[in-house]
């Protein structure tokens, strides 16, 4: 039989656990509450910040697309007016000239996309000779978009390369060299400081509307173009059609890193 001693105790028991429970809910923190008001608003915010990260996500993948691959239509210039594109592809294939091949286009410093490349053309570029050599292999790289800044347009066929446009990316990105030199995963934002703008523009078949616009004739127009060098670009000579600076040297620019820009 219990007696006194023994309810005594639990009564003690009792009341100290009740004390503990007491003492621990007091000193909870009521942020950690689950009424806690802070809590509760940063609840009801959290389905509109993730709605407002994914937009910024889709922006951001829609700009790094309009940076790669949009012209803004300048194609009717490049391709309509200087027909840059029959420089590319040559007499060969209906164009003029010697045409522009896969070799000859990363001299002159254009980049391109390993990513983007077919992989029966990436076999060919692994194993060289002469396809590198082949302006025929340069259309079918700007057919599958691989070349870094340049669009091909083409026939509705599409046998026929039929203009040319540039991006954003020609200037403004490198690639990683990891298929090759010159060839690899694009770096968008990077100048590129080996393209040579000046040399590759001379060499289109028109170049009436540049001696048009600048009062000059053609040589001159050529004279100023490989002037620059590569990496080089001078964005103000259709503005103030002044091609050498007071101290007589080229008034090109170097390519600025995009990354970098502010707006």
């Amino acid at each position: 039989m219990p007696n006194k001693t023994h309810y005594k105790a639990a009564a003690i028991a009792v009341l100290l656990t009740a004390w503990i429970a007491i003492g621990f809910a007091c000193s909870t923190r009521p942020e950690e509450g689950p009424g806690d008001p802070a809590l509760n608003a940063q609840k009801s915010r959290q389905p509109f910040e993730d709605k407002i990260a994914k937009k910024a996500n889709a922006m951001s993948a829609e700009g790094q697309h309009t940076f790669r691959y949009d012209t803004f239509g300048d194609e009717d210039f490049w391709g309509g007016q200087l027909r840059l594109h029959d420089a590319v592809r040559g007499a060969k294939l209906g164009g003029v000239g010697a045409g522009v091949s896969p070799n000859l286009a990363l001299k002159l410093g254009l980049k391109v996309d390993s990513e983007a490349v077919p992989k029966a053309l990436a076999d060919v570029i692994k194993k060289g000779g002469a396809p590198l050599d082949d302006p025929a292999s340069t259309v079918a790289l700007l057919k599958a978009n691989a070349v870094v800044g340049l669009t091909g347009f083409f026939s509705a066929d599409g046998k026929t390369l039929t203009s040319l446009g540039i991006q954003c990316a020609l200037c403004h990105s490198a690639v990683d060299d990891s298929f090759a030199p010159g060839i690899g995963k694009r770096l968008d934002g990077w100048p590129n400081r080996d393209l040579d703008i000046g040399k590759i523009v001379s060499t289109a078949p028109n170049l009436k509307p540049l001696t048009d616009m600048l009062q000059v004739d053609e040589a001159t127009v050529k004279k100023v173009l490989t002037s620059w060098g590569p990496g080089k670009f001078d964005a103000l000579l259709n503005l103030d059609g002044k091609a050498f600076r007071p101290d007589g040297k080229s008034a090109a620019t170097l390519n600025p890193a995009a990354s970098a820009l502010r707006a």
